[in-house]
């Protein structure tokens, strides 16, 4: 995912692009746009909530993440990452909403939280290396499990009816798990003793199943070196995905997407 943070050599009097373990854990500050879309197969629904604009939720948060490096001979790694993202807010809702086929007249008093998981795998193999250059393609798995649970107060139109009723115990939710192949390409130079540069880029457009998904993914970064085993690393990324899940009646959509920073320690031996 955009987290990602490639090895990268230091210059040949630091130290070759050979190290063995790399184990990487930093924050970031990024900015989402997201939406949750629920369709019937009939299209007798189809609505489209945007969790920033609707539903209050921030659209500037902070997190963390942590991967983990193996490089298993000269030319082949391995890396799992680990990230989450959590959001929550409430507020007094200032026009109509539709969850699916209810409808919560403007007024009401919301409750609302966004949560998703993202296990990161990845297998990169390089066809171009030398002291301190390397190149590589890769291939992995983006793992997401997320959930989006809303609770509200107030008048609603139900499924059927025609006349709103008061409510205090609405609740809907909704969960998608969807494992997303992703290939691309990576790259390091060493331009400086104690300094890094790295670049990432991978995207996958994939049915599965009742799964449909697009994944792209973009990360430029540096890092300098205090030590042959410790670094800081700082860099910039954009993510964009799209996935949908064919059910027997309903087809549920969640796209977001999101750029930010990241800053990061690096340990690596």
């Amino acid at each position: 995912m955009v987290l990602a943070a490639v090895s990268l050599p230091a210059s040949p009097a630091w130290s070759a692009i050979d190290e063995t373990y790399r184990l990487v854990a930093g924050g970031l500050v990024t900015d989402f746009e997201t939406s949750l879309r629920i369709n019937s197969r009939d299209n007798s629904i189809d609505d489209e909530i945007n969790l920033e604009d609707d539903l209050g939720l921030d659209s500037t948060i902070r997190s963390a993440w942590i991967r983990g490096y193996w490089r298993m001979a000269k030319r082949h790694r391995l890396s799992l990452l680990y990230t989450r993202f959590s959001r929550a807010t409430e507020f007094v809702s200032q026009s109509d909403i539709n969850v699916g086929e209810n409808v919560i007249k403007a007024g009401a008093f919301f409750g609302t939280s966004a949560r998703t998981h993202v296990f990161d795998i990845e297998y990169v193999y390089s066809f171009f290396k030398r002291p301190n250059i390397e190149l590589g393609i890769s291939a992995g798995l983006y793992w997401m499990n997320s959930v989006f649970e809303l609770e509200a107060a107030g008048e609603v139109i139900l499924e059927g009816e025609t006349e709103p009723e008061f409510r205090s115990d609405y609740e809907a939710n909704q969960r998608l798990i969807a494992p997303l192949p992703l290939i691309g390409l990576a790259g390091a130079w060493e331009f400086k003793e104690n300094w890094r540069v790295k670049a990432q880029a991978r995207v996958f457009d994939v049915t599965i199943s009742d799964i449909d998904g697009y994944v792209f993914s973009a990360n430029l970064g540096a890092e300098y070196y205090f030590t042959q085993q410790f670094g800081l690393g700082s860099s910039i990324g954009a993510f964009n995905l799209s996935v949908q899940h064919n059910g027997v009646v309903f087809i549920n959509t969640l796209a977001y997407e999101y750029s930010g920073l990241q800053l990061y320690m690096v340990l690596k031996y």
